[in-house]
Formats: structure tokens, C-alpha cells, sequence
């Protein structure tokens, strides 16, 4: 077990396999949640579970919360103090956004309608793959590209989806990523 400091709040966590979990009643306690029951009913079952825990009272059975429920509990926390990590999640999610050259409205319009496939991978690996065979070191964004690495790009991301439909579809055990930069290093660009 291993107990962290938050703005004055001990929260204890335990290993579960190879995860580290939170003790619920910690968790609610420092994000000032009437109790522990009270956050728990906004979670969902697979996020969710009870260990025994060792306390002065002896050994108990204790909820935790997997990392994306302590996610879900400080969003649904009005305490001012999680104001600031709430920011700093969101500036990571807005970085590797952009890394991936995906807008901000495209995001959007994913949350509304979810797919299985993971449209960042793919839009990350069309980007390294089109700056790969157009020369770049460093992956060139979206909106940096010249027309023609757009137009490239267009066809090496349907490319991408369409394989990881069929690597999910068939369970086919192959990378992805590291076939499409072998294909793309292996074809120079196409004069427009």
C-alpha cells in the first residue's frame, strides 16, 4: 500500500495486479463528497472493486476506483482545488490533439459518435507516415502540410482505417503503424 498527500488529505492507494487503485472513501473524502457511497453510485461497476486493506482496526474489505473513476470523481467534484488539475488534463488532451493533427471540432463530433477504431493513433501515424516519405525528421502537422502531402495523407489515413477495421475485425496480430511507414518510405511522393 502506499499513501499520498493531496491539500491535506491522506489517500491511500493498493496494487491490483499491475494498476494502482484508490481507496474510495480517501478519494471522496479530499474531493469533499458527502461520503464514499454518495460518489460511488456514479460509477460504473468495471471501475470499481474492494480490497482488503490493513488499518488500525484490523483487516477490512475497502472500495477502490480504478485511475479512470478518480478521472470521473474529480470532474464531478465542485471543490475549487480540482480546478487546476482539471485544466492541466485538459491541456494534455488539447496537446496530443494537436500532435495528431486532429481539430478541436473533430474531437467533438467523435465523443458524439463513437467508433471502436482509434481515430488519434491514426491521424498520428498518417502524419508521421506523409512527413517520413516527404522528407521531414519530425512529424509535420496537419495544418502545416503542403496540398500535396494533404492529399497523400487523405489516402494513407483511409489506408490506416481501413487495416485497423480488418486487425480488429480478424484479430490479425500486425503493426499497424509500422507497416504503414515501411510501405510509405518505400514509394517517393507523387508529383501534382
Amino acid at each position: 500500500m502506499k499513501t499520498e498527500l493531496w491539500n491535506g488529505h491522506q489517500i491511500r492507494f493498493v496494487q491490483v495486479e499491475e494498476e494502482w487503485q484508490s481507496i474510495s472513501k480517501d478519494i471522496a473524502s479530499a474531493l469533499d463528497y458527502r461520503d464514499a457511497n454518495n460518489m460511488l453510485r456514479h460509477v460504473s461497476e468495471k471501475y470499481k472493486g474492494t480490497q482488503k486493506v490493513s488499518t488500525l482496526g484490523g483487516i477490512q474489505k475497502m472500495s477502490t476506483l480504478t485511475e479512470f473513476e478518480i478521472y470521473k470523481a474529480i470532474f464531478n467534484s465542485h471543490k475549487k482545488e480540482v480546478e487546476q488539475f482539471q485544466e492541466w488534463i485538459f491541456n494534455i488532451i488539447k496537446t496530443l490533439r494537436t500532435k495528431s493533427g486532429l481539430e478541436g471540432f473533430e474531437i467533438f463530433i467523435q465523443s458524439l459518435h463513437p467508433v471502436r477504431l482509434n481515430f488519434m493513433k491514426a491521424n498520428t501515424v498518417a502524419n508521421k507516415a506523409v512527413s517520413n516519405k516527404f522528407g521531414f525528421k519530425k512529424m509535420v502537422k496537419k495544418g502545416e502540410m503542403t496540398p500535396q502531402m494533404l492529399t497523400e495523407r487523405e489516402h494513407i489515413l483511409e489506408d490506416i482505417v481501413n487495416l485497423m477495421a480488418l486487425q480488429d475485425k480478424y484479430g490479425l496480430n500486425i503493426s499497424i503503424s509500422q507497416t504503414i511507414y515501411e510501405s510509405a518510405n518505400d514509394k517517393q511522393p507523387q508529383p501534382v
